[in-house]
């Protein structure tokens, strides 16, 4: 047996060597690795340009600009600490973003497509990052082969890709803490290195603490963790193990445990009832999203609507190109790769990493869509990944006939960049959809600070956007409220009456059928026609293909 002092000798040789064989799949393996975090982060840039600012993706960066309510800080060292910036969310992204809006937030009024890269770009880093991590940890629980193949199964997935990039979950921290504790778990439970316990539970907690729907992933580990690695944790569990663990995860989510402690557990009173006979009609969702489709007319126009333009920038181009000559892909394989995968039990039962992926997946998508409000939106669904796709690429791993399995791989990856080309053409060509609509732009530009102005948005998805790119110095307020209900209540006819008492007060809402709150607007018409008040100086403000977005007014009062 040739050993590691005689490498040299056998490279040189080049006959029948273990060591050649392995240093070359080494490096195969690293290349496969690298083309895919590269694949994401080309992938991301592409789609960065093409979105607005959604109201959601900007809602990390509320306390830079708003005072956070005194339920949401704490009072450390004579400053205000912002913990939460709502009762599910905490403020680990404010935090990871603090220098880059220090830099660059002061120059997103004169160049408002600035905020699109600076809030993007790092999250698409993330993703990349994702990827990374995820490739180890499938190396070390299923081996090279599926590591390989499950890492360009991720990379090029279409709804991983998109709910990164824009995060509007968010998801992007989520995925990337997910992977992060598991492989740092994994490593100590192999390697037995004391410092990776705590560090595992740390990142989950700090996954807890960015958002805590990440009990329903936590659920998942547990199953998982107790159906399949049971025995081995039997062993492995003592009171040092367990308080190494308690602190790590106690660390990472404290922000989140001082919160729900000094506000009787806020988070899970408000946000955790569970109805279970809802789950079924959920899953839906979750074919969609192993799909890719799921997000047409939502984030991306659809192909047949109105107005669309010609392809400008050579990445469009070439997506339209394909399209017009390769036809529509609108999903990948990756839906029926997973039911076929599930179906061929004897190729995937052997491995551990299989199991702990279907029950993983299972159990945290049973507690998701058995939670009311969730489940039914893909930047719930998508956090699920990236388990989905280890389970897949162990299963196809397993076939005997490795080029089979190579051929599948390709094949599985070819249809998700196409589908990816798919989404870019119709950004390219019709734009994005509702409230990422690019018509944020030119609405930003065509508003001025005028002292003492009010400016009220009469629908959802508008403020937040616009407090960044203005750098909070709009003095903008949420005036729907008081026109949801019909009949209005007494609060609410209050509310309106003051609204109509400031007479130089500006309105903004969505135009005709794009309203996200419907009807609001006609019932403000209605309140302000009661009340004597007319609008005016209307403008209309439309997106990059001409069509209607915003309507902005004022009101002319007796």
């Amino acid at each position: 047996m040739p050993n590691q002092d005689m490498t040299y000798t056998v490279c040189g040789t080049g006959k029948n060597s273990h060591l050649f064989l392995v240093t070359v799949k080494n490096l195969a393996s690293r290349l496969s690795l690298a083309f895919s975090c590269c694949l994401a982060i080309l992938a991301g840039c592409a789609l960065i340009p093409y979105a607005g600012i959604q109201m959601d993706e900007a809602l990390f960066a509320g306390p830079y600009y708003q005072p956070v309510a005194r339920e949401f800080r704490l009072r450390l060292f004579h400053h205000d600490v912002p913990l939460m910036v709502m009762t599910y969310i905490g403020t680990l992204k404010t935090l990871l973003y603090w220098p880059l809006m220090a830099i660059f937030r002061s120059s997103f009024e004169a160049h408002p497509r600035y905020a699109a890269w600076v809030f993007r770009l790092p999250m698409v880093l993330a993703a990349a990052l994702t990827i990374f991590v995820f490739f180890y940890l499938a190396e070390r629980s299923a081996g090279r082969f599926p590591a390989v193949i499950a890492a360009l199964l991720l990379a090029s997935d279409p709804t991983f890709l998109l709910t990164d990039t824009f995060d509007w979950g968010p998801v992007a921290l989520e995925h990337l803490l997910l992977v992060t504790g598991c492989f740092f778990l994994l490593k100590f439970a192999q390697d037995r290195v004391p410092r990776d316990l705590p560090l595992g539970f740390f990142f989950l907690g700090l996954a807890l603490w960015n958002k805590a729907v990440f009990v329903w992933a936590l659920a998942g580990l547990i199953c998982a963790a107790l159906s399949v690695f049971g025995r081995e944790l039997s062993k492995m569990t003592t009171r040092r193990h367990l308080l190494l663990a308690a602190a790590g995860f106690l660390a990472g989510a404290l922000p989140f445990v001082i919160y729900n402690g000094h506000r009787r557990l806020e988070t899970f009173r408000t946000s955790g009832h569970l109805e279970p006979r809802g789950a079924p009609a959920k899953f839906l969702h979750v074919r969609s999203a192993l799909g890719g489709y799921g997000l047409y007319g939502y984030i991306v126009s659809e192909e047949w609507t109105d107005r669309p333009k010609a392809p400008i920038s050579l990445r469009g181009r070439a997506a339209v190109f394909l399209r017009d000559h390769l036809g529509e892909h609108r999903g990948g394989g990756m839906e029926n790769a997973a039911i076929l995968a599930f179906l061929a039990v004897p190729l995937w039962w052997p491995s551990r990493a299989a199991r702990f992926s279907v029950v993983f997946t299972a159990v945290a998508w049973f507690f998701m869509a058995s939670t009311r409000d969730a489940g039914a939106s893909l930047h719930h669904t998508v956090l699920l990944w990236p388990f989905p796709q280890l389970f897949v690429a162990i299963a196809i791993s397993s076939l005997r006939w490795k080029w089979t399995a190579i051929a599948i791989c390709v094949l599985l990856v070819v249809l998700n960049l196409l589908t990816l080309g798919q989404y870019v053409s119709q950004f390219e060509r019709n734009g994005a959809d509702g409230v990422f609509t690019d018509a944020i732009y030119p609405l930003s530009a065509s508003l001025s600070e005028i002292p003492g102005q009010t400016i009220y948005m009469l629908d959802w998805g508008i403020q937040f956007p616009l407090e960044v790119l203005h750098n909070g110095r709009l003095n903008m307020r949420s005036g729907h409220d008081p026109f949801i209900a019909d009949p209005p209540s007494d609060w609410a006819k209050g509310v309106a009456q003051r609204m109509f008492a400031d007479r130089g007060a500006l309105y903004i809402t969505h135009a005709g059928k794009r309203e996200v709150f419907s009807g609001v607007h006609q019932r403000f018409d209605q309140s302000a026609t009661a009340a004597g008040c007319r609008e005016e100086n209307v403008r209309t403000i439309p997106d990059s293909n001409g069509r209607p977005i915003f309507q902005v007014f004022s009101l002319a009062c007796q």
